[in-house]
């Protein structure tokens, strides 16, 4: 069973919630034959579907820390499952109340979704938790770190490398995608991810002018929802004539098109100090779009350490610059059908699924493979 404690209170559909988390649903089409998937999420919305050979369930809850959704435990206790993939390390409580419930002989994994440890009695409260999960999945072993220097995962062992999402994205014809969107030129760069620190496209841009003085025809697209930055990079490309001519402020895109943009522009930068994953990176290495990116745990375990794509360090405006310049010897289309090929063996909901099956082979019981729920 899959469990998803956080609440979507702005969501009154299940269609809703389940838009929002299909990146990390798409694996269940690629379990064994022999796994019964049920998925639990909340919402405003109480009721039961079944989608593709797929259980769902949905309840209405709060995200309140000591809040115990018991309509939902007690569902969850009558489904009888082997195993629980609990969705997020935040809610310690409710999985120590669950694994009461269900007594000894279940199984749970916990799925890290980019959380930061907890202090004070949070933390002690996830240190408890600790005795009851069996599986711990992260996108990276390194991502574990924190919560294994904390004291919190008490055993390293537990910890298994498994990505959290994928996409169903694949590439487009090139020439049909840059004609819907009036793209030309050789070096052309795309942007997708917030505009905050974190994010930190300030560095991006900052290197991107100093590559443009020798390279004034490569451009620079940013899609963006959050905009916490706009001004301030609004002020910074208003300050360089050069970043006035290569950087183009989309903004806001439907998710759908984004295939076309992965597939019209070669490069795909992110200057991410932090990610529990990296969505759009994935969503662009399935659509062949080469990753330069900094080289934080996910993107190292993503791209196996740069193999595929090109990493440097977090803030380092150098590094980048260099980096930059360094991409005039690559073969692009040899790169991207690389690329792509990669995500397919290695990246795909396939994948996911292939490894998932791994771990459950490890928990489960000599006599049967396993129900599996998901909660989240």
């Amino acid at each position: 069973m899959d469990i998803v404690y956080h609440h979507h209170g702005e969501f009154h559909m299940p269609s809703q919630v389940l838009e929002k988390h299909a990146p990390s649903l798409g694996f269940a089409d690629f379990t064994h034959p022999a796994v019964q998937l049920v998925f639990v999420k909340h919402l405003d919305y109480d009721g039961f579907d079944s989608m593709h050979g797929h259980g769902f369930a949905f309840f209405k809850s709060r995200n309140g820390f000591w809040h115990i959704p018991f309509k939902t435990h007690k569902y969850v206790k009558s489904q009888h499952p082997d195993i629980i993939i609990v969705e997020g390390l935040l809610f310690p409580f409710q999985l120590i109340w669950l694994k009461w419930m269900l007594g000894k002989n279940i199984r749970i994994i916990a799925q890290h979704h980019g959380e930061k440890p907890f202090s004070g009695i949070k933390g002690l409260l996830q240190k408890m938790a600790d005795r009851y999960i069996n599986a711990y999945l992260f996108t990276s072993a390194k991502n574990a770190s924190a919560w294994i220097n904390n004291k919190i995962i008490s055993n390293p062992g537990k910890c298994k490398e498994v990505l959290e999402a994928s996409t169903h994205f694949r590439r487009i014809k090139k020439s049909v995608a840059r004609s819907g969107l009036g793209i030309s030129g050789a070096f052309n760069f795309l942007w997708v991810g917030r505009l905050n620190k974190n994010k930190d496209p300030l560095t991006v841009l900052t290197a991107f002018r100093k590559y443009c003085l020798y390279h004034p025809g490569a451009k620079l697209y940013m899609i963006y929802r959050e905009d916490v930055m706009l001004e301030e990079i609004k002020t910074k490309i208003s300050q360089h004539i050069i970043l006035q001519e290569a950087v183009r402020l989309v903004g806001k895109q439907e998710h759908e098109e984004l295939i076309a943009w992965y597939s019209a522009i070669d490069f795909y930068i992110s200057g991410s100090r932090e990610e529990g994953s990296g969505y759009a990176l994935l969503e662009a290495m399935a659509c062949g779009c080469i990753p330069v990116i900094t080289s934080i745990p996910s993107f190292i375990k993503i791209t196996e350490n740069g193999k595929y794509g090109f990493l440097y360090p977090p803030g380092d405006t150098e590094s980048l610059t260099q980096v930059l310049e360094n991409l005039s010897a690559v073969d692009i289309d040899t790169e991207r059908t690389r690329i792509e090929d990669y995500f397919q063996e290695k990246l795909s909901f396939k994948s996911i699924a292939e490894n998932l099956n791994q771990v459950f082979a490890q928990l489960k019981s000599d006599r049967t493979l396993p129900q599996i729920s998901s909660i989240g």
